[in-house]
């Protein structure tokens, strides 16, 4: 196995209109394994375009090893593109991502689109595998952010993501809104495993619109046999937005087939949210053949939807909780047309009830026959679809 070079690049896109796309290691051949290289570049003018490779902007086959490399961009200007990829092309065989730093500042720009893919921009096949690779990026006044912990398209055969941590910020009054995946931006098929992830998405002070969509394993589907991580996912959104919000899905979008779902935690922003601890709609192959995992969401603040789904599920509310909707408490399962008895539990230690005879009292069916609990004069949970009858003390942890 043939070692590449360190290497130390750094360039500047000072005018107007200009396109660079630097390597860090330019003709990769099979079974090389990639230097741990510095790759920087700087944009200070409108409509231009940069792309940083840590090895080369082609398919890694046979046991090609990536090497851990650290890539920086920093955009000040506007109608700009930024794009930072951990490894190559596409991944296959046996191959392997470094273990890579991608940084692309982008706050002071606008309009300008920034995409970040922890290992490769296309597919990763075969018995690729990811490397664990940290993520970070902050756009601008109505600019977007992807980013991606593995691939930017789909994960296929047996492919693996890596470990990754992945974070973006969302500044600027009217902010374009970011786009997080653990593992791949297309869809994960056949028996592709996500890996343990940690996703944040944030919010400036001055943000007003705009939002994040983040996703612990795949931002499209999963499918076939293909098995989510055990990912962590955070909103840090503080205060009322004019229109802000943010969607959160533990392993998918949709899943379909035999997938797998990860234990997930989800954790909201004080602005309306969506939470889904597996995905929001399922397309099992047979009755219970898509299993979920045993996830944790808390909404945070603001007027949450909340979607535990397949297994048994914890929601967790705080005080200042708002009014939120849990859609499918006890009947996650019946997604995805499983029988099988599901317990669902609903944690409410933070608001400092003595016993469950307090909790009861403050439960009562509304004009749609929906168990709703009022916690405060401002916090409740209705509970979809559940008659107040329904529910017992082991529903709760007090």
């Amino acid at each position: 196995m043939h070692h590449l070079p360190n290497d130390t690049i750094a360039v500047t896109l000072p005018d107007f209109g200009q396109s660079m796309t630097v390597l860090g290691d330019p003709g990769l051949a099979t079974d090389d394994w990639g230097g741990n290289d510095a790759l920087t570049a700087a944009i200070s003018s409108l409509n231009s375009n940069v792309t940083l490779v840590g090895e080369d902007l082609a398919a890694m086959h046979g046991n090609s090893h990536g090497g851990n490399d650290s890539l920086v961009v920093s955009v000040d200007g506007g109608w700009d593109n930024a794009v930072a990829v951990g490894d190559a092309q596409s991944m296959a065989d046996n191959t392997r991502g470094g273990n890579d730093t991608l940084n692309v500042d982008a706050h002071n720009s606008l309009y300008t689109n920034v995409y970040l893919y922890g290992d490769v921009q296309g597919d990763m096949s075969g018995n690729a595998g990811g490397g664990n690779d940290t993520l970070t990026a902050s756009t601008g006044w109505r600019s977007f952010g992807s980013l991606s912990g593995d691939a930017g398209g789909a994960m296929s055969g047996n492919a693996h993501g890596g470990n990754d941590t992945l974070s973006a910020t969302d500044y600027g009054i009217n902010g374009g809104g970011d786009a997080l995946s653990g593992d791949a931006t297309g869809a994960m098929t056949d028996n592709a495993v996500g890996g343990n992830d940690i996703l944040t998405f944030a919010a400036s002070s001055d943000a007003q619109l705009g939002g994040g969509s983040l996703s612990g394993d795949s931002g499209t589907s999963m499918s076939d046999n293909a098995q989510g991580g055990n990912d962590i996912l955070t909103a840090v959104v503080d205060g009322e937005r004019a229109a802000f919000s943010t969607t959160l899905y533990g392993d998918a979008p949709t899943m379909s087939g035999n997938a797998h779902g990860g234990n997930d935690s989800l954790t909201g922003g004080s602005s309306p949210d969506r939470l889904a601890g597996d995905a929001m709609s399922y397309a099992p192959s047979s009755p219970g053949s898509i299993t979920g995992g045993t996830d944790t969401l808390n909404g945070g603040g603001g007027n949450d939807l909340l979607w535990g789904g397949p297994n048994n599920d914890t929601f967790v509310f705080n005080t200042g909780s708002g009014q939120d909707i849990i859609n499918d408490f006890n009947q996650g399962n019946q997604a995805v047309g499983s029988t099988t008895t599901e317990h669902d539990v609903i944690n409410l230690h933070d608001y400092g009830f003595a016993d469950w005879a307090a909790v009861s009292s403050l439960i009562g069916d509304n004009s749609a026959g929906d168990a709703v609990i009022h916690l405060t004069a401002n916090d409740t949970i209705t509970l979809d679809g559940v008659h107040t009858a329904a529910l017992h003390p082991t529903d709760f942890v007090i």
